[in-house]
């Protein structure tokens, strides 16, 4: 049961508000955030450019919408108690880009997208860039798909109840029943890849991170260009992100 404070400040109360806002709506927009705080347009539009500001919210340049900064995942991570996982992983992430000079991070899944947690640059002058803290459609990703197909057909229909997919390049699937097939293909060989459907020019390979009793716990995703990262290169790099997924179980047990 939630208490009223004695002497609640307005201003921290109002913040709060509008984070529990993300709880229901992925994005905030003014219109609505000003409708649901009964404040003006101009209020609302400052308030939630405060938050911005320290990195609570994120602005998309083209919809104009607000969502999760990377200041409020690292802090939903801690909370949720991710920060030993980012603890455990941080080696092996450094030895997997090591060992395939290409970027890797590890992600986890939250409702229908990818969060990225951590990650450690790739080496080669041409590489796929960090993103720590950003966010993106799982079904687009390799990772993502990995994550993805744990759930059961129950599970995947509540997160996708929508027959279209919205996201991601002309690459990506657009469908429900295209992604159910593609989970089937993740299944059968143990491992998500994304052949240019996040960004064009990306590939992408991730697979599922198990605790030592067999719960999800994230997936690492190992990425590069797509010039680089060849169909004759995949079963080499699968097998490396294989190794690092098996040592990071060890180390969590």
């Amino acid at each position: 049961m939630a208490v009223a404070a004695g002497y609640p400040i307005e201003s921290v109360d109002t913040a709060i508000r509008i984070l529990l806002m993300l709880k229901d709506e992925p994005e905030l927009r003014i219109a609505a955030v000003a409708r649901e705080l009964g404040v003006a347009r101009s209020t609302a539009h400052r308030m939630l450019t405060t938050l911005q500001a320290r990195d609570m919210l994120r602005q998309d340049p083209a919809t104009k919408a607000f969502g999760a900064g990377p200041a409020l995942v690292e802090l939903g991570i801690a909370v949720m108690g991710a920060a030993d996982l980012k603890a455990a992983a941080r080696p092996i992430l450094e030895q997997l880009a090591e060992r395939t000079a290409e970027t890797v991070h590890l992600v986890t899944l939250e409702g229908t997208e990818l969060v990225f947690v951590d990650g450690v640059e790739g080496k080669q002058v041409i590489r796929a860039g960090l993103r720590t803290g950003h966010r993106t459609p799982a079904h687009t990703t390799g990772a993502g798909k990995a994550l993805l197909a744990v759930l059961d057909s129950a599970e995947l229909r509540r997160r996708y109840p929508a027959a279209r997919l919205t996201g991601g390049t002309e690459d990506a699937v657009h469908t429900r029943r295209a992604l159910e097939s593609e989970l089937d293909q993740v299944r059968a060989r143990g491992y998500g890849i994304n052949q240019a459907e996040s960004e064009t020019g990306l590939t992408a390979l991730g697979s599922v991170i198990h605790d030592a009793r067999g719960g999800v716990r994230g997936a690492l995703s190992l990425s590069g260009p797509s010039f680089r990262i060849l169909p004759a290169r995949i079963d080499e790099l699968s097998a490396e992100l294989r190794w690092a997924v098996e040592e990071l179980t060890t180390r969590l047990g």
